[in-house]
């Protein structure tokens, strides 16, 4: 090879990458300048497909099946649930809430009424659901827990589960003449460290009129039987183990659900704590590191 086609190879090399880079820093200049979706958009667009989702199986077991609106807009991307809270008071009127709370708030638009909906942004669940209810006319009463159940089981699988668990209270109605119904299955034996207060027991309700349009529906269990392990640690330090051996172990979620039986102050409820032995129970009070440590069983119990 003669030294002139070599340096003619040379500088054909060098104009392929010249004009090799010159397109790819193009190129990535453009990536760098289209708009991206923000985390918040995505946070807002994951929780009003959840709502709308709920709102989709309201509508249907309302017999609503064509011309529904979606008409919910956000009012706050990190608020707190009205029905859900752990509290440690300081005195009859300030307390310190102990376990965060992050939640999308929804209003319904277009009426007088603020009617509130929630979506827990961890979760990416449906908390509450809140609209202005309709008349259909007519009634449908022996018909209104059928609905009520059956809409609990769509929009939170896990109700199947769990029920046997729950205290059932049948359809109460409000006002002289039953307009509306309300169903409600409460958690009695879910219990927090001795010194904290929840706002309300773990809770789901179901509102229905008397014609069978869904217009409210409430989830606290969801919320308190799924903690984070940042506030399951945070609760476990105030524990003050009192004593018992009946326990259930998930190894899979890496929690314990601890019953007590006749031991103030928890009778016939029970207390989740977290399973991190890797961490030697970091968080916890002693006397929870203590019985951690030294779980009795694994047995299966409920």
């Amino acid at each position: 090879m003669n030294k002139k086609y070599a340096t003619k190879i040379v500088i054909g090399i060098v104009l392929v990458v010249v004009v090799g880079g010159i397109y790819w820093w193009q190129r990535g200049d453009a990536l760098l300048v289209q708009p991206r979706l923000d985390t918040e958009d995505i946070v807002e667009n994951r929780a009003t497909n959840a709502l709308k989702a709920v709102v989709d199986v309201a509508n249907e077991l309302s017999g609503i099946t064509s011309g529904a609106v979606f008409n919910f807009e956000v009012a706050d991307m990190d608020g707190r649930s009205a029905n859900f809270g752990i509290v440690q008071w300081i005195d009859d009127v300030r307390g310190d809430r102990i376990v965060e709370e992050h939640i999308v708030k929804f209003r319904e638009t277009g009426t007088p009424t603020d009617n509130i909906s929630e979506v827990d942004r961890t979760t990416n669940r449906v908390v509450a659901l809140h609209r202005t209810p309709v008349d259909f006319g007519g009634t449908y009463v022996d018909k209104l827990e059928a609905v009520a159940r059956q809409f609990v089981e769509r929009v939170y699988p896990e109700f199947t589960g769990i029920e046997p668990t729950l205290e059932y209270v049948p359809g109460r109605k409000t006002g002289g003449v039953a307009t509306n119904y309300f169903f409600r299955w409460n958690d009695k034996r879910f219990a927090v460290p001795n010194g904290l207060e929840m706002d309300l027991p773990p809770f789901i309700q179901v509102g229905i009129t008397a014609s069978g349009f869904i217009f409210s529906y409430d989830n606290t269990v969801q919320l308190y039987h799924n903690l984070s392990k940042e506030a399951l640690r945070t609760l476990c330090g105030f524990v003050a183990m009192p004593k018992t051996d009946d326990s259930s172990l998930d190894r899979e979620k890496g929690i314990v659900k601890v019953w007590f039986t006749e031991y103030e102050p928890f009778q016939n409820r029970y207390l989740v704590l977290p399973y991190e032995p890797e961490t030697d129970f970091e968080g916890c009070s002693e006397s929870a590191k203590t019985y951690l440590r030294h779980l009795p069983n694994d047995s299966d119990k409920n």
